[in-house]
């Protein structure tokens, strides 16, 4: 179980970008966007705060080792925070791969994963316009099941 939440953990990256329209491949990462469409500088957030959020969902990640099909599955979890870094809502998730058990396996682990390690305190309040809402890319292939 160990050995999985290390190999999520390193499946999970995060950029923070200030463009709502930017979209990046499903490969492990997340993705903050503000409503700011015009400005087309990215803001990215320092790498102790990126990984501090990647820990904070890694750690939480439970999975069964008994999922035949997972390494197939890619998830995208839509979040909605408030400047204390709680979620706002129920996050969205498109979930795609593998079979419907295993998708929603994976999707429901992630998502407790992801509630449970809120509030994400680590996001600089300064720079709230930023990550206000984040995009969450899970690509199961990475994890070691």
């Amino acid at each position: 179980m160990l050995s999985s939440l290390s190999h999520f953990a390193k499946s999970i990256g995060a950029l923070t970008m200030l463009m709502a329209a930017f979209s990046l491949p499903p490969d492990g990462h997340a993705e903050a966007m503000g409503r700011e469409k015009t400005d087309s500088k990215a803001e990215i957030l320092s790498m102790p705060v990126i990984d501090a959020m990647r820990n904070a969902i890694a750690n939480r990640f439970v999975l069964p080792a008994d999922l035949k099909d997972a390494a197939s599955v890619h998830l995208r979890f839509r979040v909605r925070l408030d400047r204390d870094g709680r979620i706002i809502g129920t996050p969205d998730a498109e979930v795609s791969g593998g079979s419907e058990r295993t998708r929603k396996i994976i999707a429901d682990a992630a998502l407790r994963a992801i509630v449970r390690a809120a509030p994400y305190a680590m996001l600089p309040k300064d720079k709230y316009d930023a990550w206000k809402e984040v995009v969450l890319y899970f690509d199961a292939s990475q994890l070691n099941l």
